[in-house]
């Protein structure tokens, strides 16, 4: 009898190591957000779910948790970051191979990760566990 018992608890801890490995191998991306370049950075780690490679503006629209608007092509709100005025949301990638092409977009790095400035739009960013963004809200 005790051999039966032994084995059922062995078989239940099994099943529940097996249940946690696999909830915790979810694709999610890291987000950064910035109220300015002075100020610090505060992280999201997101589930990503079915939308790696698609674009990141199909991505924050359907992730409600960000809060995000876009209106046509541009970012107008996400997360708390909402340009007034003389201001903008600026969208910087760890993917060198998507930053603008001039000298003054100074890359950013923080904790230990470079964000480039992108070049390209939210529309055109793809969504990758691999990658990371930064949203800064930067003046014109």
């Amino acid at each position: 009898m005790k051999k039966k018992g032994l084995i059922v608890v062995m078989l239940l801890v099994v099943i529940m190591t097996a249940t946690m490995l696999t909830a915790c191998n979810t694709n999610k991306m890291s987000l950064g957000f910035m109220d300015s370049l002075d100020s610090k950075v505060r992280y999201e780690k997101v589930a990503i779910g079915d939308y790696e490679g698609k674009t990141l503006k199909e991505f924050v629209e359907n992730e409600k948790s960000l809060g995000a608007e876009i209106n046509g092509f541009k970012l107008i709100k996400i997360n708390g970051l909402e340009p007034k005025g003389n201001e903008y949301i600026c969208i910087f990638t760890s993917d060198e191979s998507k930053k603008i092409d001039w000298e003054e977009a100074v890359p950013i790095v923080q904790d230990g990760v470079t964000y480039y400035m992108s070049g390209y739009g939210v529309s055109d960013l793809p969504v990758s566990k691999d990658v990371k963004y930064l949203f800064v809200l930067l003046t014109y």
